[in-house]
């Protein structure tokens, strides 16, 4: 089962990082790991960092993929884009990608979210 979450991670990256770099995006880095986490993508748009989230689902049976992106998740990235910042002063912004892998694939690009934009 962990096997088949990572590979439908993937995927779900892999259609993500397709969609950002066709509007423009720039990839600055993939997996960025740290002790909160990881991120799955980290982009520039127009000399904004953006840290994306990448939330995969193949079914709805537990939720949607947006479900999957709670106010701990979102504080979570936010705490591994300050350690990937290091103290820099910089315009960034999180992002949070939606995909289902139905046939075809669905995605939703949800720009800057916010805690505020989870109960």
């Amino acid at each position: 089962m962990k096997k088949l979450n990572k590979e439908t991670g993937l995927a779900g990256e892999e259609l993500a990082l397709g969609y950002l770099l066709g509007l423009g995006y720039e990839l600055l880095q993939r997996n960025f790991s740290t002790r909160f986490g990881e991120i799955d993508l980290i982009m520039e748009d127009k000399n904004v960092i953006v840290f994306v989230e990448v939330k995969t689902k193949t079914t709805h049976d537990w939720g949607t993929p947006e479900e999957m992106f709670t106010r701990g998740k979102y504080r979570r990235v936010r705490n591994m884009a300050t350690v990937f910042l290091k103290g820099k002063e910089a315009l960034c912004r999180i992002d949070m990608v939606a995909v289902d892998l139905s046939d075809p694939p669905v995605l939703r690009h949800y720009p800057d979210v916010t805690i505020n934009d989870y109960p």
